[in-house]
């Protein structure tokens, strides 16, 4: 068999809006090595089979077993994950890596299954098995922790093993009894922004306050639109996703009659984010710490806020209040509470703190950016490879 590839990546989602794949793929495809990604796309996805990304090579199995305008429930994509997996294990083996990077649990088990023998990169982003499993069955829920021994054994048998952050590296630690993993954060790649891919309402009307992501629940979405009610009038709030919440979050504007300072717009490509974004006058980040995983997490929307240049007003989760301090980026708020929320956003807002966080940001931007990152990853596959090659 050709080997395709030096390097191939598993994922288990279609890689379109997943930053951290794109980053190191694309800066391990700068060094000179082939990267191949084999993912999945689940639900109601038209995207194509085959498709070059920035250098690299996306393989997608999208298993189409239900009409498009069918909404895929669990159920649905539990049948559509187990009929496209020997398709995925196929395309592993077909691409004749020389290095399987196994990105997240998930990705770790479809490698191991598809056979191959040769050196694999644990990249965990979350603690698997420290999260919460919403939409699943209990049964479902059950046989998945089952699966726990698993990881250990299997992270044991890796080369190299990667987290995102210190609290996150700390757990695994304690978890797999295994070294410290290298941390590598997903930072935004500030050589690579794109172009404003959106524009916000209300800028040059109003103050905005700006946030990315998916709208889905624990991220207190919710208490940010009802904190409108206590703001003035000359404050916004522009929302950048979309997701479950959506129609709900629209309707509870109405209701609470603050339609007229909030909106949302789509999300844009992973490159235009931090430019799109800057427009806003400060972002919030405000995850709840509904599991371990959540608790030690630091989200992609924190660094997208930096690389726009602003400040932040986060919940007390660990990692962002550790940052959120370390570099005075903003305030810490009780993301339950709206009022709590509101008084934080307004006391950001105040010129003085405004512009102190604002250039903190911009300071923290030099540290905290991909260009940083990347070197640790490219230390770790000059190292394999040196190995290989010996």
């Amino acid at each position: 068999m050709t080997p395709q590839c030096d390097i191939c990546m598993v994922v288990h989602d279609d890689v379109i809006h997943d930053s951290r794949i794109w980053r190191e793929a694309r800066s391990l495809n700068a060094q000179g090595w082939r990267v191949v990604v084999v993912c999945i796309a689940l639900g109601n996805s038209h995207l194509p089979d085959v498709q070059e990304l920035d250098g690299f090579t996306v393989w997608r199995v999208s298993p189409r077993i239900f009409r498009s305008r069918d909404r895929v429930r669990t159920t649905r994509k539990l049948i559509q994950l187990a009929i496209a997996l020997p398709t995925v294990f196929r395309r592993i083996r077909q691409s004749g890596a020389k290095v399987y990077h196994a990105h997240d649990f998930t990705g770790l088990v479809m490698v191991a299954l598809a056979g191959v023998r040769q050196p694999v990169v644990y990249d965990s982003h979350e603690l698997f098995f420290d999260r919460t499993f919403r939409g699943l069955p209990r049964w479902i829920v059950s046989l998945l922790m089952a699966l726990r021994p698993l990881e250990k054994r299997l992270a044991h048998q890796s080369v190299a093993f990667i987290a995102t952050s210190d609290s996150h590296a700390d757990r695994l630690v304690q978890n797999l009894d295994m070294p410290r993993p290298v941390i590598v954060r997903n930072a935004v790649d500030l050589r690579r922004l794109g172009d404003r891919a959106a524009v916000y309402p209300f800028v040059g009307e109003r103050r905005v306050v700006a946030h990315s992501g998916s709208l889905l629940d624990g991220r207190h979405l919710p208490e940010l639109v009802e904190a409108l009610r206590h703001l003035p009038d000359d404050i916004a709030l522009v929302l950048m996703g979309q997701g479950a919440l959506a129609d709900k979050l629209i309707t509870q504007a109405e209701t609470l009659g603050v339609a007229e300072r909030f909106a949302i717009v789509p999300p844009v490509h992973p490159d235009c984010v931090a430019p799109t974004l800057s427009q806003a006058d400060m972002a919030v980040v405000l995850p709840t710490a509904i599991s371990m995983s959540a608790q030690f997490s630091l989200p992609n929307k924190f660094f997208e806020a930096i690389a726009a240049g602003l400040p932040l007003v986060v919940s007390s989760i660990p990692e962002l209040k550790r940052m959120v301090d370390t570099y005075d980026l903003g305030l810490v708020c009780d993301p339950t509470n709206p009022a709590d929320i509101a008084e934080k956003i307004e006391a950001l807002l105040q010129p003085e703190t405004l512009a102190r966080c604002r250039e903190n940001a911009k300071r923290a931007r030099s540290d905290i950016n991909w260009a940083n990152e990347e070197k640790k990853l490219i230390a770790i596959y000059q190292r394999i490879f040196e190995q290989i090659e010996a």
